[in-house]
Formats: structure tokens, C-alpha cells, sequence
């Protein structure tokens, strides 16, 4: 049963090594880390001796892209089972999250930490992130239990920690159901992240606009805005997670038209799990044609990223 369990969590950290390296352009990600345990009383398990360390499955860095002169470091816990999600997820959620947190907090005072800061120059602050993968092997690559892990609570633990990001299934087989595919098409030296403006990347010495590297706060995001190169062609292509709507269509539309450093875009496209050319043409026509900026509107192209013969 050890041997088993060891193998399938291994299985995880595989999956996650390889979506950070070839589609979120991370290609020198760092896992399988130790680090020692600063608070070896409070961070032990119950009744259990004194804590003397914290496993890191996945350890990444960078500069920001929408934050001018701040060192990123990404923290992250991988959780792979065999079995589907539990009907209550919650209790194994808030253990997930509490152990993240005490890795976050013993990495604030780790070498690793001392050795990233001192590697980079130009950067006057640094944010750590932890980020959680919980992925499970039987269940439905849409299963979703965000909504349900928000009602976790943790009143009274004494966390300590920054910001912690949560990656389920759906979360996860979104960003894969979009970008392997682009990377299988284009390569994925021809894809790239657009960094919104955020009000704290205004240097623009530090903010490209644009790049390969996928911010971990994208995480976060139902919509990945992305810069893609076909030959001499240039497209915006936002992917949304969730289902076409015609009031979030409307809004999207007025995200889309905000990102003006693209560099001699061609088209406009945006994708949905769920449209249907036959039954939402309409609706994306009369919008488009509701647009005063004609020459945006022509260039707006719909679709879904779950293609299969209904919108070929």
C-alpha cells in the first residue's frame, strides 16, 4: 500500500513538472526539495515527535510581469490520489492547506530563500506564493470543488502565510485542454502570456507586455489571455473557463479591445468550453454589431476550445 501510494504521488509531481515546463514556460522548475522545520513544536503532526523538516514537490521564481521590481517565488504542494474527491472535501482540503502553510512559513526562513534573493538584482521585494495541486486519477477532469472548498474554515489554527493558490481538476484541465493543443499546433516558442496592466507594473523597463512565462496569479483567472504568432500573422486569443454567456461575452469584448500592446494583432479570438456555432452565432453577431469600433468587431473571431464536429 506505501509503495503504491509513493508511486501515485510521484505520478502527480510528473504532471505538474511537466505542465510548469513545457506549457507554462518554467524550464528550470525545481522539485523533490527539503527544507528545514523552524517551529518543530508547532508544526508537528499529532502525537508525533518534533517536525525536523518540509517537503517542497515544486519550487519556481521569476520577476514579475505585473508587478515592476518583485521577485515571484512559487511554492508548490502536489496532492494526487487514486480514489475521486470525497463528498465533503473540506477536512482533507484544510489539512492540504494547513501543511502548505507551515511549509510557506519554515521557507521564509530557508536557504532556498537566501539563495533566490541573492541570484536576482533590480528587485525590491519578494512575494511567496504556495500553490496547491489536489488532483485525483477517477474522477471527472471537470470536476470542480472550488465552491466547495471555500467553506473550509481555519479560525484559531495561527497560520501564517501570504497567499496560497488552489489548483483542482477543472482548473488544471483547462489550462491543459487549451495550451497543448496551441503548443502541438504553433510550438510553443510562439505563444505567449499577456500581462495585463495591473497599476503596479508601469516601469516599462520591467513590463514587456507580453511573454512565455504564465504568472502563477493566473491561476486564479477563468480567462488566459494569450499572444499568438503564425507565420507573419499575430492573434489575441483569450480562452474562457466558463460557458458562454452573453453579458460575460460583453465584457470579455471590452477586456479584449483594453490590451493595446500586442504589436500589430491580426484577429481577435475567443474560445469557450461549450459554444455552439449553430446555436450562438446569433447572439455573437447582434454584439458585434452593436460595437461602435467597426474595425475591432470585424476582426473577432468565436469558438470553442473543445472542438469536436458541431463547431469544426
Amino acid at each position: 500500500m506505501g509503495e503504491e501510494a509513493k508511486l501515485i504521488g510521484e505520478r502527480g509531481e510528473d504532471i505538474i513538472e511537466y505542465v510548469f515546463q513545457e506549457l507554462l514556460g518554467y524550464p528550470h522548475y525545481r522539485k523533490s526539495l527539503k527544507i528545514p522545520c523552524s517551529f518543530e513544536e508547532d508544526h508537528k503532526k499529532k502525537e508525533k515527535s518534533p517536525r525536523t523538516t518540509h517537503g517542497v514537490d515544486g519550487l519556481i521564481s521569476y520577476q514579475s510581469n505585473l508587478k515592476d521590481q518583485c521577485l515571484e517565488i512559487g511554492v508548490i504542494e502536489s496532492k494526487f490520489k487514486k480514489d475521486p474527491y470525497p463528498n465533503n472535501p473540506r477536512t482533507l482540503f484544510r489539512k492540504y492547506f494547513k501543511e502548505l502553510a507551515w511549509t510557506l512559513q519554515c521557507f521564509n526562513h530557508s536557504d532556498f530563500l537566501s539563495e533566490i534573493e541573492s541570484n536576482e538584482s533590480g528587485v525590491t521585494e519578494t512575494e511567496i506564493t504556495g500553490i496547491l495541486f489536489w488532483l485525483t486519477n477517477r474522477s471527472n477532469d471537470n470536476d470542480d470543488i472550488s465552491n466547495e472548498i471555500a467553506k473550509a474554515e481555519f479560525g484559531g489554527d495561527g497560520l501564517k502565510f501570504n497567499k496560497i493558490l488552489f489548483v483542482d481538476n477543472a482548473r488544471l484541465y483547462f489550462l491543459i485542454k487549451v495550451l497543448e493543443p496551441l503548443k502541438e499546433k504553433l510550438g510553443k516558442e510562439n505563444i505567449d502570456f499577456v500581462y495585463p496592466k495591473t497599476g503596479f507594473n508601469n516601469l516599462p523597463e520591467h513590463n514587456k507586455g507580453f511573454g512565455q512565462q504564465f504568472p502563477i496569479d493566473f491561476f486564479a483567472y477563468d480567462i488566459i489571455p494569450m499572444r499568438l504568432k503564425n507565420n507573419n500573422d499575430v492573434f489575441l486569443y483569450l480562452a474562457c473557463r466558463k460557458n458562454f454567456d452573453t453579458t460575460e461575452f460583453i465584457k470579455i469584448l471590452s477586456l479584449a479591445q483594453s490590451f493595446n500592446l500586442l504589436q500589430a494583432t491580426r484577429k481577435t479570438l475567443i474560445s469557450f468550453p461549450d459554444y455552439n456555432e449553430l446555436e450562438n452565432k446569433d447572439d455573437v453577431t447582434r454584439i458585434l454589431a452593436s460595437l461602435s469600433d467597426s474595425s475591432f468587431s470585424s476582426q473577432v473571431k468565436i469558438g470553442s476550445y473543445n472542438l469536436d464536429f458541431r463547431n469544426f
